[in-house]
């Protein structure tokens, strides 16, 4: 799986693997988000349009800030992973989601 540096996250994303997507907290050493693939497709749809809302995805709960910022909270509800507007952007362009903020340069880097 390669790997991407998201803020203090390092990011593996397969879409055929299971699981398919990792958060994993660099600091704290473990997997703040596991998601398989079907939970990634919600994922890709979600970050495809910015606005505030709150959804469930598999075991967690996300909060989509009107400012593009991602917040990932498990069942007990305690946050797992924080993501800023640009580290979303990123995590979106990894995964095939296309915000409708990004530019077309920032779409093909």
């Amino acid at each position: 799986m390669p790997i991407t540096l998201i803020g203090e996250f390092e990011v593996s994303y397969h879409p055929d693997a299971t699981p398919a997507l990792i958060l994993h907290h660099l600091i704290r050493g473990y997997d703040a988000v596991v998601l398989n693939a079907d939970e990634v497709v919600v994922l890709r749809e979600l970050l495809s349009v910015v606005q505030k809302r709150i959804r469930e995805v598999g075991h967690y709960r996300l909060i989509l800030g009107a400012g593009g910022d991602l917040t990932f909270y498990t069942a007990n509800g305690q946050r797992s992973a924080y993501l800023t507007a640009d580290q979303m952007r990123l995590l979106a362009r990894l995964i095939g989601a296309t915000p409708p903020h990004l530019t077309e340069a920032e779409v093909h880097q």
